[in-house]
Parts: structure tokens; sequence; C-alpha cells
């Protein structure tokens, strides 16, 4: 028998139907191709200063949430309504990362988790919640366990349903799904290049960062690089703000050390003599 018909796990039934969501006659994919010096030393100095020392989804994550600040028109989503779509503003930045999880017997197990309020937080503090993402179960990440029993414990049409509903209203977006973007990146597995679109308004996808060789003015030099790509809903932006906030995202991690380095605090002021 040339092939074998294998049974639709519930992952597979739910999260396709969240692959429906995708419409591709809406989406636009852009791609650059990074330097990531910037970001290796930024990384390096931390890590000679015993402080954590930053992942690049953090990296990419505190980049988007400057520019999605420097860009409010790019922080926005599109609902369908009764008498045709509506626009929503978002007012936080909120990230979703993609996660694979571990759920035996299924091979497609995956979930998204929601990083609030990330323009506010430094990349220390991003890259420790991010580890804390990866390491979750369902009896510490809430949204896990919720998924999880859903998928696992209900009828395929009804999970299908239940997980549906965030794209019709915007305040069970906000809470079940978290904000206009998604970082998914399968790099740590050895992936030089992804290009896909996901069920987000901005997807931000990046590959492996390993030395390439690049050319600087006349001259070739061999420099830690990554391939970052963005897809985005064209109803939201046009070519050129996309462009031009995809642009940001690219400089603030080619000159990380700058633009995603924590503050440093400010000097104390002497107390003047009385």
């Amino acid at each position: 028998m040339p092939l074998q018909r294998l049974p639709c796990s519930p992952y597979f039934s739910v999260l396709s139907s969240l692959n429906r969501e995708n419409v591709s006659d809406h989406k636009v994919a852009l791609v650059n191709h990074l330097d990531m010096s910037s970001a290796e030393r930024l990384r390096h100095q931390a890590g000679l200063a015993g402080g954590t020392r930053p992942s690049y989804t953090a990296l990419v994550a505190k980049a988007l949430a400057n520019a999605l600040r420097l860009h409010p028109a790019a922080n926005r989503m599109v609902f369908p309504g009764p008498f045709g779509p509506r626009m929503f503003q978002f007012e936080a930045i909120d990230i979703s990362v993609a996660v694979e999880r571990d759920s035996s017997g299924f091979d497609q197990a995956a979930c998204t988790e929601t990083m609030r309020a990330v323009d506010d937080k430094d990349i220390a503090a991003i890259t420790r919640e991010l580890a804390a993402i990866v390491r979750g179960t369902s009896e510490t990440h809430q949204r896990w366990r919720l998924f999880r029993r859903l998928v696992e414990h209900s009828p395929a049409w009804f999970a299908r349903t239940v997980v549906g509903v965030p794209r019709l209203l915007a305040s069970q977006w906000v809470q079940h799904r978290g904000g206009v973007a998604l970082i998914s990146s399968p790099a740590k597995y050895g992936v030089d290049t992804v290009v896909g679109t996901w069920p987000y308004p901005i997807g931000i996808s990046f590959g492996l960062v390993k030395p390439r060789p690049v050319a600087i003015g006349d001259r070739v030099e061999v420099r830690p690089t990554m391939d970052l790509l963005m897809s985005f809903d064209r109803r939201l932006m046009a070519g050129a703000p996309a462009a031009r906030f995809f642009r940001t995202i690219s400089d603030q991690l080619e000159d990380a050390e700058h633009r995603l380095a924590p503050a440093a605090p400010a000097p104390l002021c002497p107390i003047a003599a009385a």
C-alpha cells in the first residue's frame, strides 16, 4: 500500500483552523540581511559584566517594541464587523512569541505566549521572561494549560470555535492572543532563513546568526549576520510606511549597542556644601 492514512491529532485540527485566518491576499513580506556585529558585542559585554546575556529573540523583541513606539500606526489591527472591517489601535505594546510545547504523542503541539508592555522592559528582563516562557509547563503557564485542556479534551469543532473567537472581538484578542505582533523563529535548529506569514497583523521571523561574507565598502569581511523577515497586513500599512517601519527594526538591531542596551544610570549630583 503506497500510502497510509494517519489520524488527525487534535492539535492539527485546531492549529490548521488558525492558519485559515492568515489570508494571503492581505499579506506582504519584507526581508533584510543584517550585520549583527553590534548585537554580538552587546551580548558579549553583558556576559563580561556578569549580567544576563540577552538572547537573539529578546533583541528582536526589544527592537520591534521600540519600532512600534516610534511608528504607532503599525500598532493596529483589522477586525471584521457587521458592516465591514473595522480598524483598532492598540494602546499597549504587547508582543507574542510562538513556543514549541512538549505534549506526549502530539508532534504539532505549540502555542503562543504574550509579553506585556515590552517597550517598558530592558533586554535582560525580556531575556528572563522568554526563558521562563520556554521552560513553561501547563502547571506554570495558564494560557498553555487552558489551550492544552481545550484541545486535548474537547471535540475538535468546539475547540476550533473557541480558538477562533478572539479574531472576531478586539477585547478577546488582547486577552488571549496579545497585541499586533508575533515572533517565530526556528533559528536555534540551524535554519538560515525563514519565509512565512503568520495569523497576526505583523509576523517577525529571523534566521541563524553566524559568520558570513559581507561587503564593507570595497572590501569583503566575515561578520555575524542574520536574515530578518517581516510579514504584514497591507490593509494597515502601504509599502512605503511598512518599509520605514521595518527599516527601523533593522536599524535598532544593527546598532544594538546604542539603541537596545539599557540606559546607564545618571551620575549622582554632589550636594553643595552649606
